[in-house]
């Protein structure tokens, strides 16, 4: 695909399949020693971006680090022809050592036969270790598992919105980690969490981590239907999005969210966003607008920009309360904050996806377009910049179609 006795409920798939792969990508000890900020990942004590390009390395997908000026490849052994691997990449520290890690999806990868189940590989900062495969309990074909990640600290949150729930075809799924703990699955149809799985729902197409334990899940396809389970009734894809307490907790808790203007197409979850103190964010890129919470779930104001260029189609949030939204078809990139309504910047493009893929790293802002030629390319814009710079890949296909710092 290119761009364009425990009650049963409760029985969430805690279990996962780990496979250690054969280290391509290898830095010293000292290297690794030298781990300076959470983001570094190689070792030069500096910052680094991932980049993904799911159609490069000859359709298997490439992921590449930005780091310190260069574009570095990090390469992962034993990639099939049509994996996707960099559809989806975030950088997080899963071992809990100085250095960060390198958490990719690979949505498209065939496992135990099933095709696009999808995959996740775990590359640890530093080279001291072999990178790991993680895989659903129960691979199934089309899950796309690695569609979508969020990760924090040690905590790690897989979607597979496609995956089938009871006989409720691409109802969607999350899968959760904390550390290198096992992977507990819940859908719509585990217990105390808000909504039904319904065809088509793709619960977990957006994720992002919350305050503690809490996550908060897109579910861009709902239809806003009344109560009950319907298919193919009401307001088709107005979308939903689900906020999940406690993700470990045996008992979950949960409120639930449907689009505030419950249109057709709003898609609202289609991405959506958290920063510390400041709240959180959804989109509806249907409708041109992104809706921003405080920390307690209440909306602060909603930001519209109109429904034809896809405003919100991505969103990054930074740590002092900036939140970029990413409008790929002619809009853009808008940066506003929580904290102030004046403070709003535009950065343009003259064409092309600009803003497919948006994420902070320190202070600037880091923008993918994947079809810039003649690979991709992702923009760094400081935070007070005029000018934006251009990062480009060696090689590769569509470089920016995911980012994370």
């Amino acid at each position: 695909m290119r761009l364009g006795g425990v009650p049963a409920a409760l029985l969430l798939i805690v279990g996962t399949t780990v496979t250690p792969v054969t280290a391509a990508w290898a830095l010293t000890g000292r290297a690794a020693a030298a781990c300076a900020t959470p983001a570094d990942f190689d070792g030069d004590g500096v910052d680094d971006v991932a980049v993904g390009d799911p159609f490069g390395d000859d359709d298997k997908g490439a992921v590449q680090v930005v780091s310190g000026g260069k574009v570095v490849p990090v390469p992962v052994p034993g990639l099939a022809t049509g994996d996707g691997f960099g559809w989806s990449v975030r950088l997080a520290n899963v071992d809990g050592d100085p250095c960060a890690d390198l958490v990719v999806g690979a949505p498209y990868a065939d496992v135990g036969g099933e095709q696009d189940a999808g995959a996740v590989y775990v590359v640890y900062g530093g080279g001291t270790r072999a990178p790991v495969r993680l895989t659903a309990a129960r691979p199934q074909r089309f899950a796309h598992f690695g569609w979508s990640l969020a990760a924090r600290g040690d905590l790690l949150a897989i979607g597979a919105p496609y995956e089938d729930d009871k006989q409720f075809t691409d109802a969607g799924a999350v899968y959760v980690r904390k550390g290198e703990g096992e992977l507990r699955r819940i859908s719509q149809e585990s217990v105390d969490v808000r909504g039904n799985s319904e065809v088509g729902d793709q619960f977990g197409w957006s994720m992002a981590w919350g305050p503690k334990n809490a996550l908060l899940v897109g579910v861009p396809y709902e239809n806003d239907d009344g109560a009950g389970r319907q298919v193919e009734a009401g307001k088709i894809n107005s979308g939903s999005a689900v906020f999940l307490d406690d993700v470990f907790a045996a008992k979950l808790t949960s409120l639930k969210l449907d689009s505030p203007t419950a249109r057709s197409g709003d898609r609202y979850g289609y991405a959506v966003a958290y920063s510390e103190g400041s709240g959180y964010a959804i989109s509806s890129p249907g409708a041109g607008s992104v809706q921003l919470l405080d920390p307690a779930k209440k909306v602060i104001r909603t930001v519209k920009q109109g429904g034809k260029d896809g405003f919100g189609f991505a969103l990054a949030a930074s740590a002092d309360g900036r939140l970029a939204v990413g409008a790929p078809y002619g809009g853009g990139v808008r940066v506003v904050s929580w904290r102030d309504a004046a403070e709003d910047r535009r950065l343009t493009d003259a064409e092309g996806l600009f803003g497919w893929s948006v994420a902070f790293s320190g202070n600037k802002l880091f923008v993918g377009q994947p079809d810039a030629r003649p690979a991709g390319q992702v923009a760094v814009a400081g935070r007070n910049a005029e000018n934006l710079e251009t990062v480009k890949p060696p090689k590769g296909a569509q470089f920016g179609v995911s980012v994370a710092g």
